[in-house]
């Protein structure tokens, strides 16, 4: 037998190809015979780089801990990310108070048409290639948008914390070219994967990536904050029922208190609450203890019966389902899912 061939058993005298890191096999005339594999160029590193990464590794501390590291939580990561957008003015007005004050970040940036934000007592005139970030449970609106087509991006997303943001709060910027480049980036990779689905670990770092970088951006001048629109009167109306109704979550509260406390007939402020807001005083205080229990889920140590208490509902079994007809699954799975980071579910999301 000539040396480097094996020969071959005819059950197995089919001709296969056989690939292996170190050799290669064919068949060839009922043997299978050993062949060199070729050699692959590798582009290898400059030694300055592998010079660098040896003395930062030499730099690397025992850990305290084989088992315990870095986790994504400790990084600014955005999760439970939805993009969507707006097209015409008319689909900004609210149907209901979740739209407007909710447990959710929601990035803002204006496309096409200037128009002025308001989020809790400030407006704020945003022309193209602007943005700006709403924090959760900072009411805001856009009803002051006149009718006609727009082109606006909503991206709202959750944060374990606020800290790394901070600097954007109550604070729209300008869109640079790195800013604009990354927020391309977001699109692109939700609505034109490379794979079949989106990268949502992608996603997140880039629109972390965003919004670190959005912090250096230029600022709003002092003419476009703080603007005065003709519906401020109602606007400051509408902030007063708000900060009353938030006050008073834990009891039943009927328009006739708020109208008392706040000096205006009942006939009026019912008008510029529906006007503005498009619901009922009910469902305006239903929604907005479940977007105060949903943020005391998340946020909180208190018990899922406490919670349900302080947010004013009778019992642990009408908390339960109000909660599950809002959100899709009870208080105790939503809780769950905040715990094993885990996304969650949203209600009121349409603009």
């Amino acid at each position: 037998m000539a040396s480097g061939v094996f020969p071959l058993p005819p059950r197995l005298r089919t001709p296969p190809i056989v690939d292996a890191v170190l050799i290669r096999a064919h068949y060839k005339h009922g043997a299978i015979r050993r062949i060199a594999a070729p050699h692959f160029h590798v582009n290898k590193p400059d030694s300055k780089t592998t010079q660098s990464v040896r003395r930062l590794v030499r730099e690397i501390p025992l850990p305290a801990s084989l088992f315990s590291g870095m986790t994504i939580q400790q990084s600014l990561a955005p999760d439970n990310i939805i993009l969507f957008q707006r097209s015409d003015a008319t689909a900004l007005k609210p149907e209901g108070v979740t739209a407007n004050y909710h447990h959710r970040f929601e990035l803002t940036v204006v496309l096409e048409k200037a128009a002025p934000v308001r989020i809790d007592r400030i407006t704020f005139l945003l022309n193209p290639g602007e943005c700006v970030l709403t924090f959760p449970n900072q009411f805001h609106h856009y009803m002051d948008t006149a009718a006609g087509r727009l082109e606006w991006l909503f991206i709202t997303f959750e944060l374990r914390s606020a800290d790394a943001v901070r600097a954007l709060h109550n604070s729209p910027r300008a869109l640079d070219r790195e800013a604009m480049e990354l927020l391309h980036a977001i699109v692109r990779e939700a609505r034109q994967p490379r794979a079949p689905q989106p990268d949502t670990l992608e996603i997140s770092y880039l629109l972390s990536r965003l919004l670190r970088h959005l912090a250096g951006c230029p600022t709003l001048p002092a003419e476009r904050i703080d603007i005065h629109s003709s519906d401020d009167v109602r606007d400051v109306i509408l902030e007063s029922i708000n900060r009353y109704v938030r006050a008073h979550l834990s009891r039943a509260v009927s328009i006739s208190d708020i109208a008392e406390e706040l000096g205006y007939s009942v006939s009026h402020l019912r008008a510029v609450f529906r006007d503005r807001l498009g619901v009922s005083l009910g469902k305006y205080i239903r929604e907005s203890r479940l977007s105060e229990a949903a943020q005391l889920l998340q946020s909180g140590d208190l018990a899922v019966s406490d919670i349900g208490e302080r947010c004013g509902f009778e019992s642990l079994y009408a908390f339960s389902r109000a909660f599950r007809k809002a959100y899709g699954i009870p208080p105790r799975s939503y809780r769950q899912l905040v715990q094993e980071g885990g996304p969650l579910p949203v209600t009121g999301t349409g603009r």
